[in-house]
């Protein structure tokens, strides 16, 4: 039964993360194009996918390191582990940005008065601003460092590094 349950939680795991890739893939080929109505509309909708697929990720990432695999004193003593944390913060540190521009696109389509810096200081963009290369750069570089994560899990998985 420990078996299969592995297996569940490992099968989770690589799910969320296919979705959380596709969902900053979606954003990235979004952007590529003009911001109308639909197109914000979308961003948000895959912003939120992406938003929850990499909650799923951890979560499963956690239970996996504590409950099955090859040990919680293996895993926190683990380089590549940590590394591969490393890159999945930084991933949620960069996609603050784009998220919190496709929110403030989402309501200037219903309507509201929204300011041109946060809480946390950033100069969000309106829509109709000038293609913003920063926004796609940013996305870009979300979808690079989530290309790397899988290379690190097959290590991890292999007791390398």
């Amino acid at each position: 039964m420990a078996l299969w349950s592995s297996a569940l939680v490992l099968y989770l795991h690589i799910l969320s993360f296919m979705l959380t890739y596709a969902a900053v893939a979606a954003e990235y080929a979004l952007l590529r194009g003009p911001t109308d109505a639909a197109t914000v509309r979308s961003l948000g909708t895959a912003d939120l996918v992406y938003g929850i697929a990499a909650v799923g990720v951890f979560v499963t990432g956690a239970v996996q390191v504590l409950y099955f695999g090859k040990g919680f004193a293996y895993y926190m003593q683990s380089p590549v582990l940590w590394t591969k944390v490393g890159l999945f913060t930084l991933v949620g540190v960069a996609s603050v940005y784009p998220t919190l521009t496709f929110l403030r696109w989402q309501a200037e389509l219903d309507g509201e008065d929204v300011p041109v810096q946060n809480l946390l200081g950033l100069s969000i963009p309106p829509r109709a601003a000038p293609r913003n290369g920063r926004l796609r750069s940013t996305v870009g570089l979300e979808l690079g460092l989530l290309t790397l994560l899988p290379l690190l899990g097959s290590a991890l998985h292999y007791g390398l590094g």
